[in-house]
């Protein structure tokens, strides 16, 4: 049996203990940064919407630290270009290794992701490493030990998220994007000022979108849309867009199954609404049944995917809006409310 949500103070002690981390916790790298992404984005692809445990084996953490930090091992574009410092002294282990994977086997992650051995050679030194420092020292504030997130038992290849601690995660993962990832910028700013200079658009280099990754979706997506927008039906005309079909703004991750093309105006209306319960219809319909298809197109050019991840973060997203009360878009300048029957669609 389920347990119960937990209750309004419990959720703010669960973010006054978050911002307790953030604000008074010792940081020499970046890893305590990244640890807490992962755990949110892992909170949104496995957990529900109890107060139940969430159980993470390390392996899952550190896949999704690697695609974290993939984007940040590439020189930052600038007069001298160079790896960002995410260190006080010498380079963090992590970036160091994703680095030389990258020199290994090139930029795609998704071309990694298909070469067995070099991929498992990687997580394993992301795993080692997230063991040995940011697992067991995320939750110490001075000689105090807060242990809210989960217990913190010093080794072993698995944490369990306390009860609630899932529930927080999904339910305020905004707020706690914006929070981790400020700080970060903060940090990476404070370590790289030679580099970066004054003027430049940091965030976007740490956290963004690769216009070229997008750009492998586009002629599979033409394909099986037939050229048309995936929206409102008309013809493309080569003036398609890539679009998150759950925006980047609510859930950051480039994966095959989340992308549909649309022309420019759908595109810009729709911004970063999520669409109506009829386009998210046709949207599961799609994936469902030419899922395997799909994957075997994007696994062809190196392209992430993964459906089972899209599906859970399409279903926390609607299930985010339905509680918030939130509209979503049916087109043009045209937004609606969900009706009690949109969880039946996931059925």
């Amino acid at each position: 049996m389920s347990l119960p949500p937990p209750t309004a103070a419990e959720q703010v002690r669960f973010l006054q203990q978050l911002q307790r981390i953030l604000s008074d916790g010792g940081f020499v790298a970046t890893y305590k940064f990244a640890l807490l992404h992962a755990l949110a984005d892992l909170a949104v692809m496995r957990g529900s919407d109890t107060g139940d445990e969430l159980p993470l084996e390390t392996r899952d953490i550190s896949e999704q630290l690697i695609e974290l930090y993939w984007r940040q091992a590439a020189p930052f574009p600038s007069e001298s270009p160079a790896i960002l410092q995410q260190n006080t002294g010498r380079q963090a282990a992590i970036v160091s290794s994703i680095t030389t994977a990258r020199a290994l086997y090139g930029d795609q992650l998704g071309m990694l992701k298909q070469n067995r051995r070099g991929w498992e050679a990687l997580v394993r030194k992301v795993d080692g490493t997230l063991r040995e420092m940011p697992l067991w020292r995320l939750q110490t504030v001075g000689q105090e030990k807060l242990d809210f997130l989960y217990e913190n038992v010093g080794g072993g290849d698995r944490i369990v998220l306390n009860p609630g601690v899932a529930y927080c995660f999904r339910a305020f993962y905004d707020l706690i994007l914006d929070l981790v990832r400020g700080a970060w910028l903060r940090f990476v700013r404070s370590k790289n000022l030679r580099v970066l200079g004054s003027t430049v658009d940091l965030s976007a280099f740490l956290f963004g979108t690769e216009r070229s990754n997008l750009a492998l979706y586009h002629p599979i997506l033409t394909e099986v849309q037939r050229g048309e927008c995936f929206y409102c039906g008309n013809r493309l005309n080569g003036g398609a867009a890539v679009d998150h079909f759950i925006p980047w703004s609510r859930y950051p991750v480039d994966l095959g199954h989340n992308f549909v093309l649309a022309h420019g105006p759908c595109n810009s209306s729709k911004a970063d609404h999520l669409a109506a319960e009829a386009h998210l219809h046709r949207w599961l319909f799609r994936n469902e049944t030419l899922g395997d298809e799909l994957a075997s197109s994007f696994k062809s050019v190196g392209a992430l995917h993964d459906w089972s991840a899209s599906r859970e973060v399409a279903f926390w997203a609607y299930g985010n809006a339905d509680r918030l009360d939130s509209l979503v878009w049916r087109g043009g300048k045209v937004l609606e409310r969900l009706s009690p029957q949109w969880r039946n669609l996931f059925a």
